[in-house]
């Protein structure tokens, strides 16, 4: 592989990696169906402890882009619950302030190119006089239309990340149109869009390649939008002429997770609240068994477009020397835990253990896995390094154009990529940070413009994840602080502390009398100084030139 490898950077939504109690059916017909997944892993590292940063979409999104989090970068909400684009409470990355892997690669000599889905800055064009994003399709169709995609072109939106050539809008609301692949008439959603969009350039730089007197490398993000339509399903728009959740006959009858039934009475006081404020503030979900078959569907639909990207990377000149990374913003509960749903209020596994694999057919003869914990915001500095970058000189040039250009507070994975060997990298503590609050804000009324009442607090969480030796037995330990107001100084508190390799399922919390014991006390006490530690070495906060230099004199 050259020395500065074409990056292809595969993001898809809301997909998990397979938790502990996945059916043997279902994993034989991943296996069998999700073809893109299994052409990565044949020639590739799969990352099978890797974690997001971040959630729920829009602040991972951002963590993932900047390798920093949202303590720093400032995405801490998602839009399209109580919170719209234009709302005060709801925040963007500014693009002269934390730089993006955008303009880090820019800045390191690559062209870069963004397709899809984009969702930490107000990246959509408003239809003059309102907030209304405008289309790049044909209303009630869904085709493209070649005008309006050529007014995104122009105003290239990206352009101050780093990017170029993004077409909008934002794949988010409940237009049927803007769904990954759910719409019933016309064009099924934006996924078979972005695939053919990444499709066509890949072939434009093919062509441009051969012609050009002079060659920069490319970075290009292929973003997509499913599983994530499984967060628009429920009992109203199931019975909606204008959606299509249909499920294939091969996929087969998924069981209910273990802990569907689970009392949340021994769990961080937000859970129940959140269990309870769901189908006020989202929708019901009636058909369970149609929901979670559902949701492996939508993978199928996301690894149908990807492949047709793979497809056309393998089919162009510029596949040896191309690195492609895949991975998912965050996972889905998909009614575990009590029936929670979706990704909020909970660090449980299902929201945010998800996957990531690295695949390179010279690099990776043969397919290799690693469990070593890993986290998003390990991601940035790794493509750096594989790239050669001079991490230092680029975060010194970029001062000149950001404010808030700090160290990156992820690893750069390289040695175990270039070696495939786990020892070269020693094992660390991975931290993960939310102050989403979805259903709080200031358009709290749901699909059928009910008002309902928000998740209560404590409900903004930290988490460490780390490896403890304990009389010659090692264990994975997960511990959560809940909190509300302050994370310094807060008003109240949750906590939860779980031993992953005996308790995988997260049922027995041993912060309760009821589990803890004097071992769990012990364990306990270490990640409470180890969660100190990653909050004081990643938690950054702005601390802008101006400010620096008052307090220099």
């Amino acid at each position: 592989m050259r020395r500065r490898p074409n990056i292809l950077f595969i993001i898809v939504d809301q997909e998990r990696f397979p938790p502990v109690y996945e059916e043997p059916a279902i994993r034989e017909w991943r296996e069998d169906t999700l073809h893109a997944h299994a052409f990565l892993r044949e020639h590739g590292l799969e990352f099978k402890r890797h974690y997001v940063g971040s959630t729920a979409c829009c602040p991972s999104r951002a963590t993932l882009f900047t390798g920093q989090y949202p303590s720093l970068h400032g995405v801490t909400q998602t839009s399209g619950a109580a919170k719209r684009s234009a709302d005060s409470d709801m925040f963007w990355l500014d693009c002269n302030t934390v730089p993006t892997m955008g303009n880090y690669f820019r800045q390191a000599g690559y062209r870069c190119f963004y397709k899809g889905k984009w969702h930490f800055s107000d990246a959509d064009i408003w239809v003059p006089g309102t907030h209304v994003p405008t289309p790049s399709y044909t209303l009630g169709t869904g085709v493209p239309d070649p005008d309006k995609e050529r007014l995104y072109l122009l105003a290239d939106r990206l352009d101050g990340y780093g990017f170029s050539s993004w077409i909008g809008p934002e794949p988010h609301g409940i237009a049927p149109h803007n769904s990954g692949s759910s719409a019933a008439i016309g064009v099924n959603g934006r996924d078979v869009v972005y695939s053919s969009e990444v499709i066509e350039l890949l072939h434009a730089l093919d062509q441009e390649k051969g012609s050009a007197e002079s060659y920069h490398p490319w970075l290009i993000v292929a973003s997509f939008v499913n599983p994530h339509d499984i967060a628009i399903y429920g009992d109203i728009s199931a019975s909606s002429p204008f959606f299509r959740f249909h499920v294939d006959k091969s996929v087969p009858t998924v069981a209910p997770p273990p802990t569907q039934y689970e009392s949340l009475a021994t769990k961080p006081r937000c859970q129940t609240s959140y269990q309870e404020v769901y189908p006020q503030a989202f929708q019901p979900i009636s058909d369970q068994a149609h929901y979670r078959r559902l949701y492996y569907q939508l993978q199928k639909n996301a690894d149908r477009e990807v492949m047709r990207v793979l497809e056309a990377l393998v089919a162009s000149s510029f596949y040896p020397e191309t690195l492609v990374v895949f991975t998912s913003d965050h996972g889905e509960l998909l009614g575990a835990h009590g029936k929670l749903y979706q990704k909020w209020y909970c660090a449980y596994e299902e929201a945010i253990h998800i996957p990531l694999i690295i695949h390179n057919p010279l690099l990776f003869p043969l397919a290799t896995s690693t469990e070593l914990l890993t986290s998003h915001v390990d991601i940035l500095p790794t493509l750096l390094g594989m790239a050669g970058a001079d991490t230092d000189r680029l975060r010194d040039e970029l001062t000149y154009t950001h404010s808030e250009v700090r160290p990156l507070v992820g690893r750069d994975l390289t040695p175990i990529i270039l070696t495939h060997e786990t020892d070269t990298i020693p094992s660390v503590p991975i931290y993960f940070m939310t102050d989403d609050d979805v259903t709080k804000g200031q358009h709290q009324v749901n699909v059928q413009h009910q008002p309902y009442d928000s998740v209560i607090p404590p409900n903004r969480i930290e988490t460490v994840i780390a490896c403890m030796n304990s009389a010659g037995h090692s264990a994975l330990w997960k511990y959560s602080r809940y909190f509300a107001g302050d994370v310094y100084n807060p008003t109240m508190t949750d906590y939860e502390l779980y031993n992953l390799t005996t308790d995988p399922l997260e049922t027995r919390n041993m912060v309760i009398p009821l589990y803890k014991n004097t071992h769990s006390e012990r364990v306990r006490l270490k990640m409470e100084l180890l969660l100190e530690e990653q909050r004081a070495q990643k938690r950054l906060t702005p601390f802008s030139p101006p400010f620096a230099q008052l307090l220099s004199t």
